[in-house]
């Protein structure tokens, strides 16, 4: 299986945050396929079955952060995302 760029990571990361998505985790765990689409989005025309699993997550409830190769990167604040415990 192919590396998944960087940018197509952090890229997908925020669509999801930016989507709507709610949740009382301080951990999404998310599907990443190589052109960028989550396995189960409804407007990916999907043709390849290959992907890799993410993980963001949040240590204020507010701002969102991504670990890929030992580095860390900032997906933004989207306060609304973590709902609480």
């Amino acid at each position: 299986m192919r590396n998944i760029p960087k940018e197509t990571i952090i890229s997908t990361a925020r669509s999801l945050l930016r989507g709507g998505i709610e949740t009382n985790q301080k951990r999404i765990t998310f599907p990443v396929t190589l052109s960028g689409e989550l396995f189960y989005s409804k407007e990916a025309e999907i043709r390849e079955i290959e992907g890799k699993m993410w993980t963001m997550y949040t240590v204020d409830c507010k701002q969102w952060l991504i670990k890929i190769e030992e580095e860390v990167f900032n997906l933004g604040i989207y306060p609304n995302v973590y709902t609480g415990d």
